[in-house]
C-alpha cells in the first residue's frame, strides 16, 4: 500500500480498500489486539508499518465523521478513500464492491503450471507474480497426496522464486524497495508464500525442502523488504529454528549470529525512548537470537549482557 499527499492507497494483490476497512471495523469491535492488527495489515494487505498505522487512523477518522450527522463531512472519496469507505459503512450507504483475486487468465496459466508438475513433467518458472502466487494458493490448498502432492509444492517453489528474482531485478540498483511500491507489496506477498510452501514442506519427508523454502523467504525478505527489521529479523530466527530441528547447529547459530550483529544497534536507539510496534518485534527477534547462539555456543558474558539490555529495553515498551 502506498500513501501520497492525497492519502489515496496502494493495496496488495487480491485485496480491497473495502476489505480493509471491514477487517479494521471488525478488530475495533471485537477488541482485537493492536500487534494482530498490525500483523494482519503488515502481510495481507502489505502495508508497511507507517501505513499501517495511517489506515487504522483513516478509518476511525471515517466513523467519527459519520457521527457528526453533519453531510458535508462525507471525506473525499478520491483524496481520502479509506475514510470515505469507512463513513458510508458506518451510515449504511452503499460501497460499490472493488474487483479482487487473480484474473481468470492468471488462473488459467496457475493452473496448468501445476497440471504439467503433478505427473512429473519438470518445473517451469513464471515472472508473472499473480500466476505465482495463484501457483502457491493452488497448491497450498490442494487436497492431492502422495508424491503428487510434493511435485505441486515444488512447481509452487519454483514459481515463487522465479516470480522474485525478477522481482529483484527489477530493483536495478536500489538496495530494496521503498517501502508501499509495487515492489513491496509484490514482496510481502511472494515472501508470505514462500513461508506457507515451508509449512508445507515441513510434512514431507525430506527436510531439505523446508529449509530451501525458507532460504527462499529470507532472500526475498532481505532483497525486496530489508530495510524493515521486523520481516528480517523473523526471517532470520525461522531460518535458524530449521536448522536446529534438522540438526545443523551451526548454520543455525549463524543466522542468529546475524541478527546480533545487524539489529545490536537498535538497543541504542532506544536507550531512552520506548519502543514500539515492529521496533518491539524486532528487539523480540533480537532476544530470540541471543538465547539461540547461547543454545548453541553456550553461555557468555557478552550474551548475558547483550540478552539482559535487551530483556530490559522490551520492558520499556508502550503498552499494546
Amino acid at each position: 500500500m502506498e500513501w501520497t499527499d492525497d492519502l489515496s492507497v496502494r493495496l496488495a494483490r487480491g485485496t480491497t480498500v473495502r476489505d480493509l476497512v471491514v477487517f479494521l471495523r471488525a478488530a475495533e469491535a471485537g477488541g482485537t489486539s493492536r500487534r494482530e492488527v498490525l500483523t494482519v495489515l503488515t502481510e495481507r494487505f502489505a502495508l508497511p508499518f507507517d501505513d499501517a498505522r495511517l489506515a487504522m487512523d483513516r478509518v476511525m477518522g471515517g466513523v467519527v465523521r459519520a457521527s457528526s450527522g453533519r453531510p458535508e463531512n462525507e471525506p473525499d472519496r478520491v483524496k481520502d478513500p479509506l475514510a470515505w469507505t469507512s463513513y458510508r459503512l458506518e451510515l449504511g450507504l452503499p460501497v460499490a464492491a472493488e474487483a479482487a483475486g487473480p484474473a481468470p487468465g492468471d488462473r488459467a496459466a496457475a493452473a496448468a503450471l501445476l497440471a504439467r508438475a503433478r505427473p512429473g513433467e519438470p518445473t517451469r518458472g513464471t515472472e508473472d507474480i499473480a500466476v505465482a502466487l495463484e501457483v502457491a494458493r493452488l497448491a497450498v490448498a490442494s487436497d492431492v497426496r502422495g508424491p503428487a502432492r510434493s511435485r505441486l509444492l515444488v512447481q509452487a517453489a519454483t514459481s515463487v522464486s522465479v516470480a522474485a528474482e525478477a522481482c529483484i531485478a527489477g530493483l536495478g540498483q536500489r538496495p530494496c524497495a521503498p517501502e508501499g511500491s509495487q515492489q513491496w507489496v509484490d514482496g510481502v506477498a511472494l515472501a508470505m508464500a514462500a513461508r506457507q510452501l515451508a509449512a508445507e514442506f515441513a510434512a514431507l519427508p525430506d527436510p531439505g525442502l523446508e529449509q530451501r523454502a525458507l532460504d527462499l523467504a529470507g532472500r526475498i525478505t532481505t532483497r525486496l523488504l530489508g530495510q524493515s527489521h521486523a520481516f528480517v529479523g523473523r526471517a532470520m530466527i525461522e531460518a535458524a529454528r530449521c536448522c536446529l530441528r534438522v540438526g545443523d547447529a551451526g548454520r543455525a547459530a549463524g543466522y542468529a549470529e546475524a541478527v546480533l550483529a545487524d539489529f545490536a544497534i537498535l538497543l541504542d536507539r532506544f536507550a531512552d525512548d520506548e519502543p514500539f510496534d515492529e521496533h518491539v518485534i524486532a528487539l523480540e527477534h533480537l532476544l530470540a537470537a541471543v538465547e539461540l547462539v547461547t543454545e548453541v555456543r553456550g553461555a557468555s558474558a557478552e550474551l548475558d549482557a547483550l540478552g539482559g539490555r535487551t530483556r530490559r529495553v522490551l520492558a520499556g515498551a508502550l503498552p499494546d
